[in-house]
Formats: C-alpha cells, sequence, structure tokens
C-alpha cells in the first residue's frame, strides 16, 4: 500500500500578507500561461502496488508516447508566436532521456524522450519568434528510473524525468531572473521549492514530488515588473486526505515569501503572478484541515485579471481528457490564473487552445489545459 509523507517543517500560514502598491499612472503589458502537459495522468503510478508498478510505469510512457509531444509543443508555440506576449509563464515543462540497457529497448516508447523545453525553443525560433528563457525552476527530479520489460531479466532502460517551471521573455523584453530569498532555493538558487512536498513510497524508493515558484525582473514600455510562474500541487493526491493540506500550505508560503521581498525591495515594481494553481474560484476547504484553498488565499493578495475583463465568459482552463482525443472540450474548471497587484484597469483576457480548431493534425488538444492570454493596462 502506498504511503504518501508531508514535509510542512516551517511553513506559515500566512493569508493576505501583501500591502497595496500605489505606481505609476499607466503601462501595458502582455502575459501568457501554459501547462505543456507530460502526456500522461501520473495517478495510477503514485497508486500502484509493487506488483502494479512496473505496468503503471509502461503504460505511462506509452501515453506519453502516443500523445505527441513534438506535434503538441509546435503547437502551443503557435499560440505564443500568433498572440506575441512579452512574458509567458509555463509549467510541466519536462525532459525525458532514456538510456537503454537492453539494446532497442527506448524504442518501444518511441517519441516520449524528449527535452520540451528545447522542443519548445526550436518552435519558436521556426516560427520567426524571438523569445529568450529567463529563468528555469527545476522541480520534480527522477535522475535514474528503471524500466522493466516483460521477457527481459533485468531493467530494459534506464530513463530520466526533470519537471520544470520556466519563464520566456520576448527578445525585445529587458528581462533577468529574480533571486528572492526562501526556505529552500531552487537549484543554482533559481527559484524557491516548497517546503511543504509530498514523498510517494515507490518499490523503487521513496519520490519527492518538488514544487515550487521561479520569478523574473522585467521592464515593458519603462516600467518594472515582477513576474512569477507557479504550478501548485493538486488538491488531493490518490485517496489520501493528508495531502490535502499541500496545496493551501504552498499557496502560503508563496504569499508570504513573495510579501517579505516586495516588502524590502528597493524599487517597486507592480507584481503578476501566472500560472497553474490547481485551484480556482470554485474551490472549496477540504476535509479533514479545512484550510482555506490556494485561490482564495492569493485573492486576498492580489487581483485575479480574469475577473476584470469585459463580459461574463468562465473561462474554464482544465481538463481535458488524458489522451487529449476527447470532443467538444471537457474543461470545466478555472485554474490557470493570472493574478496582478496593484489591479489593473482595464483587462483584456482569452482562453485559447481550446476550440476545435486549435487541435492538432493527429486531432489531439495542445495540453490538457488551455492557454490563457491577458493584456493589463494599468492608470
Amino acid at each position: 500500500m502506498k504511503k504518501i509523507l508531508l514535509s510542512v517543517a516551517g511553513t506559515l500560514l500566512s493569508f493576505g500578507c501583501l500591502t497595496a502598491y500605489a505606481g505609476p499612472d499607466r503601462a501595458d503589458i502582455k502575459i501568457m500561461t501554459q501547462n505543456q502537459y507530460l502526456g500522461a495522468d501520473l495517478g495510477p503510478v503514485i497508486a500502484a502496488t509493487p506488483a502494479q508498478y512496473p505496468f503503471a510505469i509502461i503504460n505511462a510512457l506509452q501515453s506519453i508516447a502516443i500523445n505527441n509531444i513534438p506535434e503538441r509543443i509546435a503547437s502551443l508555440a503557435e499560440s505564443i508566436a500568433d498572440r506575441q506576449p512579452h512574458l509567458v509563464a509555463l509549467q510541466e515543462v519536462y525532459a525525458f532521456q532514456c538510456t537503454e540497457v537492453s539494446p532497442g529497448a527506448c524504442a518501444y516508447f518511441d517519441g516520449a524522450f524528449n527535452d520540451h523545453l528545447a522542443l519548445t525553443e526550436a518552435a519558436l525560433s521556426n516560427l520567426g519568434s524571438d523569445y529568450n528563457v529567463v529563468a528555469v525552476l527545476q522541480n520534480l527530479t527522477i535522475p535514474v528510473l528503471p524500466v522493466f520489460l516483460p521477457g527481459i531479466t533485468g531493467p530494459a532502460m534506464i530513463v530520466s524525468v526533470i519537471d520544470r517551471d520556466v519563464i520566456l521573455a520576448r527578445a525585445d523584453v529587458d528581462a533577468s531572473p529574480a533571486i528572492i530569498p526562501c526556505a529552500r532555493p531552487g537549484p543554482g538558487g533559481i527559484g524557491c521549492q516548497y517546503q511543504a512536498v509530498a514523498t510517494v513510497t515507490t518499490p523503487l524508493g521513496e519520490i519527492t514530488v518538488e514544487r515550487g515558484f521561479v520569478g523574473a525582473h522585467a521592464a515593458v514600455d519603462g516600467e518594472n515588473y515582477l513576474f512569477v510562474n507557479t504550478h501548485l500541487e493538486v488538491r488531493m493526491l490518490g485517496s489520501n486526505v493528508e495531502s490535502t493540506v499541500l496545496q493551501p500550505l504552498q499557496a502560503s508560503e508563496l504569499n508570504a515569501t513573495l510579501g517579505a521581498y516586495i516588502a524590502h525591495s528597493p524599487e517597486p515594481s507592480r507584481v503578476i503572478l501566472a500560472g497553474d494553481f490547481n485551484s480556482g474560484p470554485a474551490s472549496v476547504p477540504l476535509p479533514p484541515f479545512f484550510i482555506p484553498p490556494a485561490y482564495q488565499q492569493l485573492s486576498f493578495a492580489f487581483t485575479d485579471t480574469w475577473t476584470l475583463r469585459p463580459g461574463n465568459a468562465d473561462g474554464f482552463t482544465c481538463c481535458e481528457a488524458a489522451d487529449l482525443l476527447n470532443a467538444p472540450s471537457s474543461n470545466d474548471e478555472r485554474i490557470d490564473i493570472v493574478f496582478s497587484l496593484p489591479a489593473p484597469a482595464k483587462v483584456k483576457a482569452n482562453v485559447m487552445d481550446a476550440e476545435l480548431t486549435d487541435k492538432t493534425i493527429s486531432g489531439l488538444w495542445p495540453s490538457d489545459h488551455a492557454s490563457v492570454i491577458a493584456e493589463l493596462t494599468y492608470d
């Protein structure tokens, strides 16, 4: 039976710790957030018994291969190239590598082993869009994952897995990584890893499901911005009720850390927080702890920019079926969000990659999440 251990040492429950900021008269900036989707539902891997585990890994790799990462990344890059946002927040930017132990083993999952960031950069370049990688936070990292295949004694291959949150900046934007003091700096000091994380016990040992946030300072039309990208934990991992504390504790830590950073910054910046929050306006506290959900915590400090756009569109961004073949879209919740501090005076925002015409030539949705584009005007 699987066991999930929660590491929550030192996490602060700080709701609404950010103070209002009175900035200059006006600035315009265009933001996009995209969850690229690794291509498989990892729930069965987390829930698998020791006997089921090798087959759960095989099924996940088969799903990733079938879900045609290169084709989907090219489609997501087209959305960026079409709208030309100043800054882009990317989540689930994976890198999968395979080292063969048994000759030809990696070919069983042809198409699964790619570096999604390299594919994104190449696709944007091919489209004539010039973007720079400004900041990368390395999250979940599995350097050695043995894969066993039927009929082969011992591991047939060794797979390595890296999940990243990435910030891109258009080439004409002056941007640099934000070094934000925090309890658990990311690798190389870039970004922050949350203290509240899940450690999943598997037949191959314990795997820590790292998540965090990464920031960039950017200047657009003479105005300074702090742009932060995050991907919070799902509301509950499998059936483990203890895991319901993870996401709200991560949101609390994010609020507290950014609040302290903003308070001690020598120069004021407009702050934009974007990403996949796995929490939205409809989220309610979950038992047994009933901690305020991430969205409600962050809304104390930030303005959800979607709520300021004209009209009453639902703006649903999640989630398509794991195989991405469903039609029409099954999105029924809004969890990919662009927050701002201070509140913009005017917002133009739209959901992208969620119409049937957005499907790839293979009939796949570009991701299981829709993209969100937001143009913010401040007075």
